[in-house]
């Protein structure tokens, strides 16, 4: 499940003997490659962005910065706290019915690593599409 953090640690660890001439990165460096989101950030996020409800929940919250949650159960509970703000829950109704609460932040990621348009939340079938090219990459 946490795979992509694994990669992220693992290729930012420096040798435990550095190489006479190699730079180590200071800890500075190695915290700005994992960027870390809370939940009232990407909550404040999401409302400062929108001050107003907006039909595209999924793409705010990946722009607010829920693919930066580490956990799935986060994510449930921005959407919880962005519905009590009375904006409509952001996760689409088909995304919730067709992927599992775990499977829902590895979707958010996958959207914002490839850049997924709006167009395919127009309708129920090209959502469906978005979803089975979620799975084939997986």
């Amino acid at each position: 499940m946490f795979a992509w953090l694994k990669k992220i640690v693992t290729r930012s660890k420096p040798s435990a003997a550095p190489s006479q001439g190699t730079r180590v990165p200071p800890a500075d460096d190695l915290r700005q490659t994992l960027q870390v989101a809370t939940v009232w950030q990407v909550v404040d996020r999401f409302l400062t962005q929108n001050p107003a409800p907006t039909p595209f929940g999924v793409h705010a919250l990946v722009d607010a910065g829920a693919a930066n949650l580490l956990d799935p159960s986060e994510l449930i509970q921005v959407c919880e706290k962005i519905q009590e703000h009375g904006y409509q829950y952001p996760i689409n109704p088909t995304l919730i019915q067709e992927l599992k609460p775990s499977e829902l932040l590895e979707f958010l990621r996958w959207h914002g690593q490839n850049g997924v348009e709006r167009e395919y939340y127009a309708n129920e079938m090209t959502l469906r599409e978005l979803i089975q090219r979620f799975r084939a990459d997986q």
